[in-house]
């Protein structure tokens, strides 16, 4: 695939003909497999997510996932962190997340990942990001943030999917993941591993996940 593809399917810019195909395609499946990645969090978390946890969601996209975490997990507070501009104005758009930002429980910033200097530590209960860890450069200083907001106990999940594997290795940078569960452990993550791939086809990922210790 094109390098310009594929730098908008990392932050689609409003306007772009690319842009708008990159939302295209990272809205195909209508988010089965991010939704499903909600529910692997939650198994993979032992069904004992804390009541109304903080979350933070690191690239919601068309936020799928953001909107099945808040009708399901309830959470006092949500941050979303999406750094395009496409994204951010779609999601703030949306009828359906509109009562959660009227009532501050949902938060959109389009500051990068590496720098969420507005959260505090040890404030964060989940940490989720569905197709994101390959733009994230470098990962080492994306996961100390990770962990910096993290509370002890709280967990991480980074969702991916091989395509990304054949995408341009100059924008998707992280794509062994081996490496990037190596990265997770020398960050200080616990319990790291790489669960069972999930679904099927163009859906099908793996969920690699961490916990802060306690």
């Amino acid at each position: 695939m094109g390098s310009a593809l594929a730098k908008q399917l990392r932050a689609p810019v409003t306007g772009s003909c690319m842009g708008w195909m990159a939302q295209r395609i990272m809205s195909m499946g209508n988010g089965a497999d991010s939704i499903d990645a909600v529910s692997q969090l939650v198994a993979a978390s032992g069904n004992t997510v804390v009541e109304n946890p903080v979350i933070v969601e690191i690239g919601p996209g068309s936020g799928y996932a953001m909107k099945t975490m808040l009708s399901t997990l309830s959470p006092s507070r949500m941050y979303g962190i999406e750094i395009s501009d496409a994204f951010r104005n779609q999601l703030l758009s949306d009828t359906e997340l509109a009562p959660f930002h009227a009532s501050d429980v949902l938060s959109l910033h389009g500051d990068d990942a590496k720098n969420l200097f507005f959260i505090l530590n040890n404030s964060v209960d989940i940490i989720f990001a569905f197709n994101v860890i390959y733009f994230l450069n470098p990962l080492s200083v994306y996961l100390k943030e990770c962990y910096r907001i993290l509370k002890p106990g709280g967990c991480v999940m980074f969702s991916v999917k091989g395509v990304a594997q054949k995408m341009d290795p100059s924008v998707y940078i992280n794509t062994d993941w081996d490496k990037c569960l190596q990265e997770m452990k020398t960050a200080g993550f616990v319990e790291v591993e790489a669960k069972e791939e999930r679904l099927e086809d163009s859906l099908s990922y793996i969920p690699l996940y961490g916990k802060k210790p306690n």
